[in-house]
């Protein structure tokens, strides 16, 4: 059966009337057991994908700024893991949370839905970990005495300069980061929309065959 959003005056009278949450729950549960898997990859892949590149975004930015204040071996944990794994967990959730139900609902335009997608993972891929990797990597330059960092209380302009003389070089690198993971996002959107429109089509054939052969029989 086809997942169809219409007024209540439009729905037959054989129909069955779902809540937005059950919906959701039903066009997913469709998309996962669909036996053709090139119809709906986009649908049952795109979080992971938008994940995947932001840890990759993450990994780029993060050991930069490690290379950067010397830090080698220390602290790894403490810099991989909310420059790279937070971001990419975050990513997934947020993209599953706040982007697949109104793809499947179809209840806000399209541009829109794209553009908060593409808000979201360029913000889970590119802009959080730019933050936090400088952030990470000077306090544990700070604490190990690897690079010369200042006081961030006494001398704010000092550590704002470091941060601007150690960003420099890869400034362009990040904007293309950000742009990327953009477009990504947005990328990934329509083609998880496709996915449910192309299964949707499917079943709504199938559903006017099936009356066919009832009306013939």
């Amino acid at each position: 059966m086809a997942l169809l959003k219409g007024k209540f005056s439009e729905i037959p009278s054989d129909a069955v009337i779902l809540s937005e949450d059950d919906a959701v729950r039903y066009q997913t549960k469709v998309l996962k057991d669909w036996k053709k898997k090139s119809d709906v990859w986009a649908f049952n892949h795109g979080s992971t994908i938008l994940a995947s590149v932001s840890a990759i975004s993450g990994i780029y930015i993060n050991n930069y700024y490690r290379l950067k204040f010397r830090l080698a071996h220390y602290g790894q944990i403490a810099t991989y893991l909310p420059v790279c794994i937070i971001p990419a967990a975050m990513s997934f959730v947020l993209h599953s949370t706040f982007v697949l139900p109104s793809v499947v609902l179809q209840k806000d335009c399209a541009v829109c839905i794209e553009m908060r997608a593409s808000a979201i993972q360029a913000g889970m891929g590119s802009v959080f970990p730019a933050v936090l990797a400088p952030i990470a990597a000077s306090s544990l330059a700070l604490r190990y005495n690897t690079y010369q960092v200042p006081y961030l209380v006494k001398e704010p302009m000092k550590v704002f300069q470091l941060w601007k003389k150690q960003t420099k070089p890869i400034s362009n690198i990040l904007f293309a980061i950000f742009v990327g993971q953009a477009l990504l996002g947005s990328l990934v959107t329509y083609l998880e929309a496709k996915s449910i429109e192309r299964v949707n089509d499917k079943l709504t054939l199938l559903g006017y065959e099936l009356e066919r052969q009832d009306e013939l029989m």
